[in-house]
Parts: structure tokens; C-alpha cells; sequence
């Protein structure tokens, strides 16, 4: 599965948006996702799970937490591949010629 397909999938469900959201702002461990979102724990570490499996985020343990944020090289790394796709590169010229 290329990078690409793997942060689609991870962001592929209204939670993990929502969490990808709360992450911009600033690291979270499980507990205080679950009560942001307002789902139990179990689900809120499951979805952590899949973004972390699939690139989009980073886990650093402080003590016995452990705290989940954006890794943002390995987004960045990837938003680079996706702009370099001749069909991308073709959507968006066709896009500014239409926005004038």
C-alpha cells in the first residue's frame, strides 16, 4: 500500500478527522481524545491506533503516558508525492484557469 493510499484510509472515518483536528492544536493522549470526542476510551485508542499504523501521527511517552501528535514530516513527505502526480498538477492549472 503506497503512502498516499495509507493516509487516505487513516482519515478515512469522521473520528479520525476530528482527532487529526484536535492534534493541529496540540498532543493528546487517549483519555483526553475520548472525552474531547465524547466516545469511550477503547474506540478513541483504536483510532489512534490506525492513524499512528498508517504514518499519520507519532506517539513520545511521558512517564507512564503516552501522548499522540501529528507527524507532520511523514504528512508533509506525502502532500510533496501527491503534488508531484501529473493529474494533480493538471487539476489544479485547470482549477486556477476556471477561478479567474
Amino acid at each position: 500500500m503506497s503512502q498516499i493510499e495509507k493516509i487516505t484510509k487513516a482519515l478515512s472515518d469522521k473520528n479520525r478527522i476530528k482527532i487529526f483536528d484536535l492534534l493541529t492544536k496540540e498532543p493528546l493522549k487517549v483519555s483526553e481524545v475520548a472525552y474531547e470526542l465524547d466516545i469511550e476510551e477503547n474506540l478513541a485508542s483504536h483510532h489512534l491506533r490506525v492513524m499512528s499504523r498508517n504514518g499519520i501521527l507519532k506517539s513520545t511517552k511521558k512517564g507512564r503516558e503516552v501522548f499522540y501528535s501529528i507527524n507532520r514530516i511523514k504528512l508533509v513527505n506525502t502532500l510533496k508525492s501527491i503534488l508531484k502526480k501529473q493529474y494533480v498538477k493538471d487539476l489544479i492549472k485547470e482549477a486556477q484557469k476556471n477561478s479567474k
